[in-house]
């Protein structure tokens, strides 16, 4: 019988580990991590990896895992992400679960400044991502500092408005006191 080769595989929100045989393909892998997590949305996701050179490639699924240039360590390291966007978000994202990989995925590109961000909206942006995981404002229960754990910012904008976390705070939960915020849930 021949060795398996161990993979993980890192979600926007998990970790998984695999056992696959020298012959797998990528496909057979691809189809073993959206059967995990439940996907059914996959025509826009692909699994990343670094290659031998360092630069991000995307495994191809016609073609063995072993056979494309992974880094050859244990276990093989790949990122499911997503690889195509919708037009319409509204229309062709049906499964939370395709919404939340979008959605976690999209807000670290953000944060990481790896999709630029205009200030303003950045901090629209936060106060949306606040909204949907607090709910509505309360300023009984929503004391000062219950945001400071939370990551809602790129560096650049936090650097480029001199404002301390207490005002970045006010200025974040402030957005949802509009109508379109109130009731709003992940």
């Amino acid at each position: 019988m021949p060795k398996t080769i161990s993979v993980r595989v890192t979600t926007m929100d998990a970790e998984l580990e695999f056992a696959i045989q020298p012959n797998t393909t990528g496909k057979q892998l691809f189809d073993q991590v959206v059967k995990t997590i439940g996907l059914r949305e996959v025509w826009f996701f692909g699994l990343q990896y670094q290659d031998t050179k360092g630069f991000s490639t995307w495994l191809k699924l016609n073609k063995k895992v072993t056979a494309q240039d992974v880094r050859k360590e244990s276990p093989l390291l790949f990122k499911f992400r997503a690889k195509f966007y919708p037009e319409d978000v509204s229309e062709e994202l049906i499964q939370e679960a395709t919404q939340r990989l979008f959605f976690l995925q999209v807000k670290e590109g953000i944060l990481n400044d790896d999709i630029y961000c205009p200030p303003e909206t950045a901090v629209l942006l936060a106060s949306y991502a606040v909204q949907a995981k607090y709910g509505d404002y309360n300023k009984d229960s929503h004391t000062t500092g219950y945001l400071s754990s939370d990551k809602l910012l790129p560096q650049r904008v936090l650097e480029q408005h001199k404002l301390n976390k207490e005002q970045w705070e006010e200025r974040i939960q402030v957005w949802p006191f509009t109508p379109e915020h109130k009731g709003m849930t992940l």
